[in-house]
């Protein structure tokens, strides 16, 4: 054994004897050091109410930290094979996804199930709830996760033998049941967000009531593929029928979908406190959009005919004045 692969071994050691166990194929030529990282987080994290389903994203998060070769000897072949292999490690396979109830919240359907969900991508899950008419505020639901990750590889004539061991994660998603908005509402909402871009998000508040409220903000609850930038927006009084408008700096995840996402909003003044839901959709990019760009393009078509018409009178006027200039020359 070389001293090289000697250090390699020690140094693969230690590192489990900090972070867990490494197992080790007496063959292996390289040992990769990686890790599954689940995260999970609630697509529409406020709920009006009669919405019973609940949109959750799964996202690994783990990666390969470090591949350590441990042996030269053997087939060149395989070793490739196995260097390719050991980037499995990161990836979570099997994945049995169960939301469990909590307070006045039950969930109705089955665990979810995913193949395979490999480092830096993510899922949807979709879970039924049922909920109690009197439930209200913050609760925090478990997510029990249940799957499978390589912990090791051996390569022997071409055929990999993966060792899988089951791991387990639990998580934590918080949902936000809101009231009936009593006084307040959402009057409209206006974005130009799309996927890997970041845009403002207009919101209109209405004071539909017959009292003033103090000192309001606004506070936008927000969750993957969406990332508020700005900080909350200040208000101010609303007088009864009196309109203020909220805006909010959002970037968008590269891999966004072009479907409608639930936000929520969370007003907050010295009379009350609550969370209006709303929806969006994102466009397919951020370039300009055909009925956006007809504004633009009816002033620009004028300008180009007035150049052209310009041209088809100047144009011809200087090659008259030209071969005017060219007679009197040859006549000299």
């Amino acid at each position: 054994m070389t001293p090289l692969k000697i250090i390699c071994i020690l140094l693969i050691l230690l590192g489990g004897s900090q972070g867990g166990d490494i197992i080790l194929f007496a063959d292996d030529h390289y040992k990769s050091s990686g890790e599954v990282l689940l995260n999970a987080s609630a697509v529409n994290p406020a709920l009006a109410p009669g919405d019973r389903i609940l949109k959750v994203s799964l996202a690994n998060q783990g990666g390969i930290k470090e591949l350590i070769p441990v042996s030269s000897s053997g087939s060149a072949d395989d070793i490739l094979m196995e260097i390719k292999e050991e980037m499995n490690s990161s990836r979570a396979m099997e994945i049995r996804a169960a939301l469990e109830p909590a307070g006045p919240i039950n969930v109705t359907s089955a665990p979810q199930y995913i193949a395979a969900l490999p480092a830096g991508e993510a899922e949807q899950l979709q879970f039924n709830l049922s909920i109690d008419q009197r439930a209200s505020g913050w609760y925090d639901l478990p997510l029990r996760v249940e799957y499978v990750r390589q912990v090791d590889v051996s390569v022997s004539d071409g055929q990999a033998f993966p060792l899988l061991q089951p791991a387990d994660q639990s998580l934590n998603l918080r949902l936000y049941i809101s009231e009936d908005g009593g006084d307040l509402r959402i009057a409209g909402v206006q974005s130009d967000l799309h996927p890997g871009g970041s845009g403002a998000l207009l919101i209109v508040v209405e004071n539909t009531g017959v009292e003033s409220l103090s000192n309001c903000s606004a506070r936008l609850l927000v969750a993957p593929p969406f990332h508020a930038i700005g900080p909350d927006c200040s208000l101010g009084d609303l007088a009864p029928g009196k309109m203020a408008l909220t805006s909010f700096r959002v970037g968008v995840d590269g891999n966004a979908s072009l479907d409608r996402y639930q936000l929520g909003l969370s007003l907050s003044s010295e009379e009350m406190d609550l969370v209006l839901p709303f929806q969006i959709s994102l466009r397919g990019s951020g370039r300009l959009s055909l009925h956006r760009a007809l504004p633009f393009i009816a002033p620009l078509a004028l300008l180009a005919i007035l150049i052209l018409l310009a041209a088809a009178v100047i144009i011809p006027g200087r090659q008259k004045l030209l071969y005017g200039r060219k007679r009197k020359i040859r006549r000299l």
